[in-house]
């Protein structure tokens, strides 16, 4: 059996496998959660089998860091769980899972993978050790000084600037509902407040305890304080996407400048992790634009939406690789450009023969570099 097919049969057995899972009890799931946990087993699946079939040992390791980040499928499709068949006793362990793998683990190994590659192309004459050092330094350095807080406190969302002074903000609230029975306006708010109801709001001038509760007061209505409470693993989203957005852009800068010899399909698959670094960066920053918790929770299905389709791009290139270095000539390109990069001529992958048939004029490109200048002359003569 071909590893192509090999791969799409175990797919299809692990996607029966998720579906079946959910017969027991479980948080409420999105179709498009199940379906982008489904492209990225497929990813997995085929992570493993590329690095099972690799030939050149530094390319086996830029496909096991994608296999290391793929298999987060397993524990995207378990946090579905966490609180109602796992943990029921643990009331944050929803959230805690969220906080540490979702937007924690999947950030760290996403920056190590594509860091590592860059590194790779950057430093290719380096050893296996020394690319995983340096990767680990700058993608380990950045994890660690924006999520250090985190891990030194679990609770450290909930003791934020933004949710202590709402929760002043909100304790103040109710107390006058309670008095006046109607729902306080800002100013209503402003005036009733004191020292007594918000220590730490007012321990700014009175200008800025304006402002702080003019920008806090949209937060009281409804779950909207939720939006607060994640804001800053969304900005920390967005700095770890900006970190990869920028690791992917030297890639391609120093393949324009030094072109040196890669696999097949690689520099494609980075164009489509670029665009993932950049949904990412896209859609953390309109969470934390954004008040509204409904609101927020439809940007996320609409982010998971077009993260999932980049995804599909990105395992139909995985596919195509793993198809290509299992073929004899693909064994044999593979091995040269590692070894004589310099004795082969670079190799047109599908699918830039497809853009070559549909959006280029075969006849005149076949004019152009294979028909002798001087028949031309003699033609135009």
């Amino acid at each position: 059996m071909r590893p192509v097919i090999r791969v799409l049969t175990l797919w299809l057995a692990g996607v029966a496998l998720m579906l079946l899972s959910f017969v027991f009890p479980h948080h409420d799931v999105e179709i498009v959660s199940v379906v982008s946990n489904s492209v990225q087993l497929l990813l997995f699946i085929t992570s493993v089998y590329l690095v099972r079939h690799e030939t050149v040992n530094k390319t086996k390791y830029i496909f096991l860091n994608f296999a290391a980040l793929f298999s987060l499928f397993l524990l995207f499709h378990a946090g579905g769980f966490i609180g109602k068949l796992f943990l029921k006793d643990e009331p944050l362990a929803s959230f805690l899972y969220y906080q540490y793998v979702s937007e924690g683990l999947y950030v760290l190994l996403f920056a190590i993978a594509i860091c590592y590659v860059t590194i790779d192309v950057l430093f290719r004459d380096f050893k296996t050790v020394q690319k995983y050092f340096i990767a680990f330094l700058i993608a380990g350095g950045f994890f660690a000084y924006y999520y250090y807080p985190m891990f030194e406190n679990k609770l450290f969302l909930y003791e934020t600037d933004d949710i202590v002074e709402w929760k002043e903000l909100d304790l103040a609230s109710a107390e006058f509902r309670k008095e006046y029975s109607v729902n306080p306006t800002e100013q209503q708010l402003t005036s009733y407040m004191t020292g007594t109801h918000a220590p730490h709001l007012f321990q700014h001038s009175e200008a800025e305890r304006v402002m702080r509760i003019a920008a806090l007061f949209p937060f009281l209505a409804e779950e909207n304080y939720m939006t607060l409470l994640v804001k800053p693993l969304n900005l920390n989203g967005i700095y770890m996407s900006v970190l990869c957005v920028g690791l992917i852009l030297l890639f391609f800068g120093y393949l324009y400048k030094k072109d040196p010899p890669q696999g097949a399909y690689i520099e494609k698959m980075m164009f489509f992790f670029l665009m993932l670094a950049s949904l990412e960066v896209f859609h953390n920053w309109s969470l934390v634009k954004i008040v509204e918790w409904e609101s927020s929770l439809q940007i996320i299905q609409i982010g998971e939406i077009l993260s999932a389709a980049v995804l599909c791009m990105i395992a139909l290139f995985f596919i195509l690789r793993l198809r290509f270095i299992t073929t004899v000539y693909g064994e044999f390109y593979e091995h040269e450009i590692a070894e004589r990069p310099t004795a082969i001529t670079r190799w047109r992958d599908a699918f830039d023969n497809y853009v070559i048939a549909h959006f280029f004029n075969r006849n005149e490109l076949v004019g152009r570099f294979f028909v002798n200048p001087k028949w031309r002359n003699e033609t135009n003569a």
